[in-house]
């Protein structure tokens, strides 16, 4: 499947389009339509209470993460039937064709690093969220324990103590997070799914290095670039010579 995009020639700096004829009033500028934009698909994005909740609330960590989604897709299925009804059954079949084989060799992949890469994503903002309202709750128990100091001073102990169990848990929290970094493995996995979810689309569309190649040898350089990006080796856009003999 081979799919050709139309390329539409740019006028040069500071200049308008010509239409019409010369001398004839020009059809007014309308502004563009706005660009709908949606969230990137992941398989952390559950749909749950906090559905209706402001953007920014949603990104908020979670005690309790979700499992991972077996059935998770890039596209789907349902949207894409709709989307090819009447269209060439020889172009339909191979796209689902692609689609199933890549479910298996590549999909299974991205799923796996996707997951991992979300929930890593979420323990690093538990963290981060943890140390904000510990170094809160410390500087309040000083606070009262300056107040303290000359209204009640009875109640000093209670306070120190108080300050002692903080620094027990900001140490406790400093020693599970510094054993794995969240923040380093929610980029090493987030960068190899973001390459695997690139490369399903390049095998999808047929961009390089899978122009060139046809059948077996196409579907071959695709399980062995998706098991590279897997294991943390990223190959370039051109195809290895080697794979076309």
């Amino acid at each position: 499947m081979r799919i050709d995009a139309s390329m539409s020639q740019s006028t040069s700096p500071g200049s308008a389009p010509v239409t019409g004829s010369p001398g004839a009033p020009s059809a007014p500028i309308t502004p563009s339509s706005p660009v709908n934009t949606h969230p990137i698909v992941t398989q952390d994005r559950h749909k749950d209470f906090r559905d209706r909740w402001p953007d920014w609330m949603k990104q908020l960590p979670r005690f309790s993460f979700p499992p991972p989604n077996p059935g998770f897709e890039l596209i789907d299925s349902a949207g894409l039937d709709e989307l090819l009804k009447g269209k060439d059954p020889e172009a339909i079949k191979t796209i689902k064709d692609d689609l199933h084989f890549m479910d298996h060799e590549l999909m299974r992949l991205f799923r796996e690093r996707d997951y991992e890469a979300s929930r890593q994503q979420n323990r690093y903002r538990l963290y981060q969220i943890g140390y904000i309202l510990l170094a809160t709750l410390a500087t309040l128990i000083g606070s009262f324990q300056a107040l303290a100091l000359n209204s009640a001073p009875r109640l000093l102990p209670a306070f120190a103590f108080g300050e002692t169990l903080v620094a027990l848990a900001a140490t406790f929290l400093s020693s599970i997070s510094g054993r794995e970094s969240p923040f380093e493995l929610w980029m090493i996995n987030r960068r190899r799914a973001e390459s695997l979810r690139r490369e399903y689309f390049r095998y999808l569309i047929n961009l390089p290095p899978y122009n060139q190649l046809e059948g077996f040898n196409k579907r071959r350089m695709l399980s062995r670039r998706a098991a590279d990006i897997n294991r943390g080796v990223f190959p370039t856009e051109d195809a290895d010579p080697a794979m076309k003999e």
